[in-house]
C-alpha cells in the first residue's frame, strides 16, 4: 500500500485521514468481517465510516468514568467495558479488520488491545486511533477535553513488545494510526531484537519521560512512518 497519499496530508480534524486510510485499506484487501469499537467520548468518526456496509459489527462501550450514552449509530451495541469480552464472544466470529478508538487511559488501552487482538482471524489486522500524540499535553494519562490521545501509545508499544510474532507500524498522521497485523504488509515489520531492546528501555528503564523517549525513538521501537 502506498502511504505517501496519506502521509502528505496534514489534517488533525475529526478523523478524516484515518477514515480515508481504513476505507482504502478495506477495499484493497477485500475485507468481509469487520468490527468497529469506540467509546462515547472517542471515535465518533467510526459512526460515519463504511455506512454502505451495514453488516459491520459496531460496539460502543462506556465505563464507570463515562456515562452510558443515549444515542449512537443505529446498528451499534452499547455495553459496559467489563462486558466487552462477553459481547465479542457472543458474536461467535473472528474478524479480518478491527478498528478501535479506545478510552485512552493506559489500563483501558492495553486491555482493549489484548482482548480485541484475540478476535482477529489468521490474517487479521487491528487499527487503533490516537497512537502518536503530537504534544505532551494530549498525552495526558487522564482525560482532557481537547483531542485527547492519552497513553494509548504506551499500551501499543507494550503490546508489540509482548507479541513479537505480529507485525506493526504507527503512521504519524492524523493523531497516529497504529496498525497491528498477523499478515505482513509491505509497510509493517515484526519486532526485531534491536527494537525489543529499545522497547524495553521505553517501557521500564528509560530515564526520560515516556513521551520524550517515544518521540526520539519511535522509528526504532514501533516502526513509525512519517513525512518528517
Amino acid at each position: 500500500m502506498n502511504l505517501s497519499k496519506y502521509i502528505s496530508i496534514n489534517n488533525y480534524n475529526f478523523g478524516e485521514i484515518i477514515s480515508l486510510f481504513i476505507k482504502d485499506f478495506y477495499i484493497e484487501n477485500n475485507f468481509t468481517n469487520i468490527l468497529f469499537v469506540r467509546t462515547c467520548t472517542t471515535g465518533a468518526w467510526l459512526d460515519t465510516l463504511l455506512l454502505e456496509k451495514e453488516d459491520i459489527n459496531r460496539i460502543l462501550y462506556y465505563t464507570d468514568k463515562i456515562k452510558k450514552p443515549t444515542t449512537s449509530h443505529h446498528s451499534t451495541t452499547i455495553v459496559h467495558s467489563n462486558k466487552l469480552e462477553n459481547q465479542l464472544k457472543s458474536l461467535n466470529k473472528t474478524f479480518d479488520l478491527i478498528c478501535i478508538d479506545t478510552w485512552h487511559e493506559y489500563q483501558s488501552s492495553i486491555y482493549d488491545l489484548k482482548i480485541l487482538s484475540s478476535f482477529l482471524n489468521e490474517s487479521g489486522t487491528l487499527i487503533s486511533h490516537d497512537c502518536y500524540p503530537w504534544n505532551k499535553k494530549v498525552a495526558s494519562p487522564t482525560y482532557i477535553s481537547d483531542k485527547w490521545c492519552g497513553e494509548t501509545y504506551i499500551a501499543f508499544v507494550e503490546f508489540a513488545y509482548n507479541n513479537p510474532n505480529m507485525y506493526y507500524s504507527i503512521l504519524n498522521i492524523d493523531t497516529g494510526i497504529g496498525i497491528i497485523s498477523k499478515k505482513q504488509f509491505d509497510f509493517l515489520s515484526n519486532t526485531l531484537n534491536r527494537e525489543k531492546q529499545k522497547q524495553l528501555l521505553f517501557l521500564y528503564k528509560n530515564s526520560k519521560d515516556y513521551y520524550t523517549y517515544f518521540l526520539e525513538n519511535s522509528k526504532d521501537i514501533i516502526n513509525e512512518k512519517s513525512n518528517i
